[in-house]
């Protein structure tokens, strides 16, 4: 049997925290709680004057409790007093575990404390929900109320120096109250749970390993623990909520029994841990400035939060605000469609997922009309800045965003975007504003393959690191117009003069293709007409929000490479492209089945240029008996 790894010996560093903690308590130790109250509001006072990053993690935490709608003027004086009431509270938390008894009962009064030890008598255990708020130190000092409760126990999380560690836990434990680290597991903690006693657990902070459910009406990782607890007393046990709060400068109150009801029967961690919640935000509630709204509670990573089907019951019960996502697009609008997929997987995603996309004025209309996934969508190109539009009332009321997705490298639009902080910036990792902006987005966990299509370099993203998986349609094409039928041309490309055939070869096409619309876009329309008319075709100008009121699943495409292609396939169309700068593997029509692309493989092929600088271009080799398949 291996032997265990020696403990690291403590750094210099390490004692010299020690030391400089041991002078500061020892200063607290003689000093008067009114006192140290006042110094605490003052380290708040110049946090708050020097923090703007923190000012705004208490700002947009303080909308999601209070009202979405609160613009930061009106939030301003709440949040300084906010943070002036926090840091006293954690200056005098220090004070709290030095008092003498004669201190303590000046300063703490307690309420419920009967009520509390009656649910761990008898072999009983009282489950209590603590929130961070007030001075929860308090509760550590409690315990010689509580004589003939035999367990006193309390869930906490280690330090980092072990030096501070080991004082710390040797003055929470000096009055008789059991500490429990939850580095240590479990195993000590359920045995209380089921021997009986009262066991405190501090719930109310993110943890990204919990089950994901609605804090104050939006979803955010809470800890199951409470709840686990609570089915391993096997019947025996109970909830409550306990928590602190300010009644005075230097004067706190402990309520200590505020009951949370469970309905007999009910063995579901979701459904106990959302009675939990409900119960916290009540005692939250009696003061909302007592909250420790300094640390982002409601937190977003990369990957999307976990969900099942219980968990999504109590979300669509409880949940008042969305998870909001902003989906910054690429300029071209080529590459843009090209993220739509992308987009499906992300609504399937979550129940309260809402969608805004970022792009260029002429793409506004398309993803408007998308409007079983995207909510609300904003310019990037406009007078109006993009972020001036996100903060315009109508958006505004949803609540903060949470989550950034940017694939333009729009510089103006990112600038912007910043002021919506803090929000987690995600994107592609050849991203030219990346390293500038600092995102916190991380390389692909497994290589985009070369020949990949380029709508799945982004689908495969989402499914590797933000760990979403993609529902069935995610590549399906709309419902496009099932009494349109017939053969269609696009001759003209978005992506420039390169991406074009003669004249003379789209006359053989028709005539052999018979009755033939040239489709094109309301940019092409002067140039389409006078090509229809020297053709014999009919013609179609479709924009590309109207796509699928134009083609469907009855009609045939011969176009060359662009935008076209990819709104007919997305419209259910089959599609045959002629890619003549583009690699066919990554850049076919994305959408649908049956599409075939043609190229001629010249040694410059692929050249992803505009215009072609070769005397004869690769598209011009391209015969209408290779289009035709012939």
């Amino acid at each position: 049997m291996a032997e265990p790894a020696e403990a690291k010996k403590p750094t210099i560093a390490q004692y010299l925290g020690l030391f400089a903690y041991k002078a500061f308590c020892g200063v607290l130790a003689i000093t008067n709680i009114r006192v140290v109250a006042a110094l605490g509001c003052a380290v708040g006072y110049l946090a708050w004057l020097a923090l703007p990053s923190r000012r705004q993690v208490v700002e947009r935490n303080l909308r999601i409790i209070l009202d979405p709608t609160l613009r930061p003027a009106q939030l301003a004086t709440m949040v300084r007093r906010n943070m002036v009431r926090t840091s006293m509270n954690m200056i005098c938390a220090v004070k709290t575990g030095l008092m003498s008894d004669r201190e303590m009962k000046k300063s703490i009064s307690v309420v419920g404390a009967e009520g509390l030890a009656s649910m761990g008598r008898n072999g009983c255990t009282a489950i209590a929900s603590i929130p961070h708020a007030g001075n929860w130190e308090i509760l550590a000092r409690i315990r010689p109320m509580f004589k003939d409760i035999e367990h006193f126990g309390s869930m906490y999380r280690r330090l980092a120096n072990p030096l501070l560690e080991k004082m710390v836990y040797d003055a929470r434990t000096h009055y008789g109250c059991e500490m429990h680290s939850k580095e240590d597991g479990l195993k000590t903690v359920l045995k209380l749970a089921r021997t009986g006693g009262l066991l405190g657990v501090l719930s109310d902070q993110f943890t990204r390993e919990g089950i994901y459910l609605p804090y104050f009406g939006k979803v955010t990782g809470t800890t199951p623990l409470p709840a686990l607890l609570y089915k391993r007393c096997k019947g025996k046990g109970g909830l409550t909520a306990v928590y602190t709060r300010n009644i005075a400068f230097g004067k706190w109150e402990a309520i200590l029994h505020h009951p949370i009801k469970v309905e007999d029967g009910n063995d579901s961690l979701e459904e106990i841990t959302m009675n939990i919640n409900l119960a916290l935000e009540k005692c939250q509630m009696e003061n909302i400035l007592d909250g420790f709204w300094m640390h982002h509670r409601w937190k977003t990573f990369a990957e999307f939060a976990p969900a099942n089907s219980m968990m999504n019951d109590q979300i669509e019960r409880y949940a008042k605000l969305p998870f909001r996502c902003i989906v910054c697009m690429p300029e071209s609008f080529d590459e843009a469609i090209q993220l739509l997929p992308m987009l499906r997987i992300m609504k399937a995603a979550r129940i309260d997922m809402q969608i805004t996309v970022a792009a260029p004025a002429e793409q506004k209309n398309f993803w408007k009309a998308q409007q079983d996934i995207v909510t609300y969508v904003v310019t990037t190109d406009d007078k109006v800045s993009a972020c001036d539009q996100l903060d315009s009332d109508e958006l505004y009321k949803d609540g903060p965003f949470d989550m950034l997705f940017m694939y333009s490298d729009n510089k103006r639009a990112m600038k912007g975007y910043r002021k919506l902080g803090p929000i987690f910036i995600d994107g592609m990792p050849d991203n030219q504003l990346a390293s500038t902006f600092r995102f916190r987005t991380r390389k692909n966990p497994t290589p985009v393959k070369p020949n990949q299509q380029r709508a799945r370099d982004y689908t495969k993203r989402m499914e590797t690191v933000n760990k979403v998986e993609a529902p069935e349609n995610t590549f399906a094409p709309a419902n496009g117009n099932a009494e349109v039928s017939g053969n269609f041309i696009a001759p003209f490309s978005t992506l420039g003069t390169a991406d074009s055939w003669p004249v003379e070869n789209w006359k053989e096409l028709v005539g052999q293709l018979g009755k033939t619309t040239l489709l094109a876009l309301p940019q092409d329309k002067e140039r389409a007409s006078q090509l229809a008319t020297e053709l014999g075709c009919e013609l179609c100008i479709c924009a590309p929000e109207d796509i699928c009121k134009h083609m469907g699943a009855d009609c045939h495409l011969y176009a060359v490479d662009g935008l076209l292609p990819s709104l007919a396939a997305l419209a259910g169309s089959k599609c045959t492209v002629l890619m003549a700068t583009r690699q066919p593997e990554r850049y076919a029509p994305a959408f649908g089945t049956g599409h075939r692309s043609v190229s001629n493989h010249t040694p410059c092929h692929p050249c992803y240029q505009a215009t072609c600088d070769q005397p004869t271009p690769c598209a011009s080799q391209v015969t209408v008996a290779d289009m035709l398949g012939k």
